[in-house]
């Protein structure tokens, strides 16, 4: 996504950094629209931008490849060894989120996604950990969530979920996590500790 931004301030030389799209990681598309607008008036080409900045992240994908984050494949191989379900829940629509998975050769890996297209409020309400809880048919306190933006973080909170804050743009938001972790490999001591496995 920021690289897609970035490509955007760059074509048009804008006059912004990426501190806007940054503070959107993690919000649906009506949502960071909304920002957009907010912050730089009504008249400021959001849709147009998106669909030209999704259109090369979609090339780049594609000639560069998905990037999965460090330790995921540790986190999930650990997680099917111990019969715990893991769900996305992410802003993204449904369909494109699963075509990045299915990109990236993980699709098949995780027990279910839910999309921003599917609740009715985007992060950081907490609507879509809460449909992702009840496709595990555990209660929210048998949950936790893995984040890497203030809006998941934020979402995670009022959706009751403990979150595991794993490092990536912003080190602020580790105060309100209730761990940080290097990578996602480290969440496997976090759920031995919490007796989850």
């Amino acid at each position: 996504g920021l690289k897609a931004w970035q490509y955007i301030i760059d074509k048009y030389s804008l006059n912004i950094d990426l501190t806007l799209p940054i503070k959107s990681i993690g919000l649906n598309h009506k949502s960071t629209a909304k920002l957009f607008h907010d912050e730089l008036g009504e008249n400021f080409p959001y849709e147009k931008y998106w669909d030209e900045g999704m259109a090369y992240f979609k090339e780049y994908e594609r000639t560069k490849g998905v990037p999965v984050k460090k330790g995921f494949d540790v986190l999930s191989a650990f997680l099917k060894e111990n019969s715990i379900k893991m769900i996305v829940a992410t802003s993204t629509y449904h369909d494109s989120a699963t075509e990045s998975l299915k990109r990236a050769g993980i699709y098949e890996k995780f027990d279910g996604l839910v999309g921003g297209d599917e609740v009715e409020n985007g992060k950081p309400a907490p609507d879509v950990f809460l449909k992702a809880v009840s496709l595990t048919g555990l209660s929210a306190d048998e949950c936790l969530v893995i984040e890497d933006s203030e809006n998941g973080i934020k979402a995670s909170l009022a959706a009751g979920i403990k979150c595991i804050y794993i490092k990536d743009i912003c080190d602020e938001l580790k105060a309100t996590a209730y761990r940080e972790c290097k990578d996602m490999s480290e969440v496997c001591e976090v759920i031995k500790e919490l007796n989850f496995s």
